[in-house]
C-alpha cells in the first residue's frame, strides 16, 4: 500500500538523531522542498533554546514544538542522509513564510 503522506514532508520537525548533539538541539526541521524529494538527502536546520540577537529575529523564527519555545537556527542548516530521519513529531507548515521569510534573507539579505 502506498502512503497518501510522503515521508520527511518540508516543515517537518524530527528529533535529533546524533546522540553527541540532541542535547543542544533536539530537534530538527526539514527546509528542503516536497518538489525535490527524490533525492535521499534532506536540508534540515536544528531547533535550538530561545536567544535573541539584535535585528536578527527574522533570521532565527520562533516556534512551539511539545509545548517548548524554540528557535530554527537558520544559519545551522545541513544537508542529512533520509535514512536517519525519524517520524515527524508536528508539522509547522503554518510557520512556512516565517521560515522561508528567514532563508531568503541568510541567502538574498531580503
Amino acid at each position: 500500500m502506498v502512503s497518501a503522506r510522503r515521508p520527511h514532508r518540508q516543515f517537518d520537525v524530527f528529533r535529533n538523531p546524533d546522540r553527541t548533539t540532541a542535547a543542544e538541539h533536539p530537534f530538527l526541521i526539514v527546509l528542503q522542498s516536497d518538489a525535490v524529494d527524490q533525492i535521499d538527502t534532506r536540508v534540515v536546520a536544528p531547533l535550538v533554546s530561545p536567544r535573541q540577537l539584535k535585528f536578527f529575529e527574522k533570521l532565527l523564527p520562533r516556534v512551539m514544538v511539545e509545548g517548548a519555545q524554540y528557535v530554527i537556527a537558520i544559519p545551522a542548516m545541513a544537508a542529512i542522509p533520509t535514512s536517519i530521519i525519524g517520524s515527524a513529531v508536528v508539522n509547522l507548515e503554518s510557520e512556512g513564510h516565517r521560515i522561508t521569510g528567514a532563508i531568503d534573507l541568510l541567502f538574498l539579505g531580503i
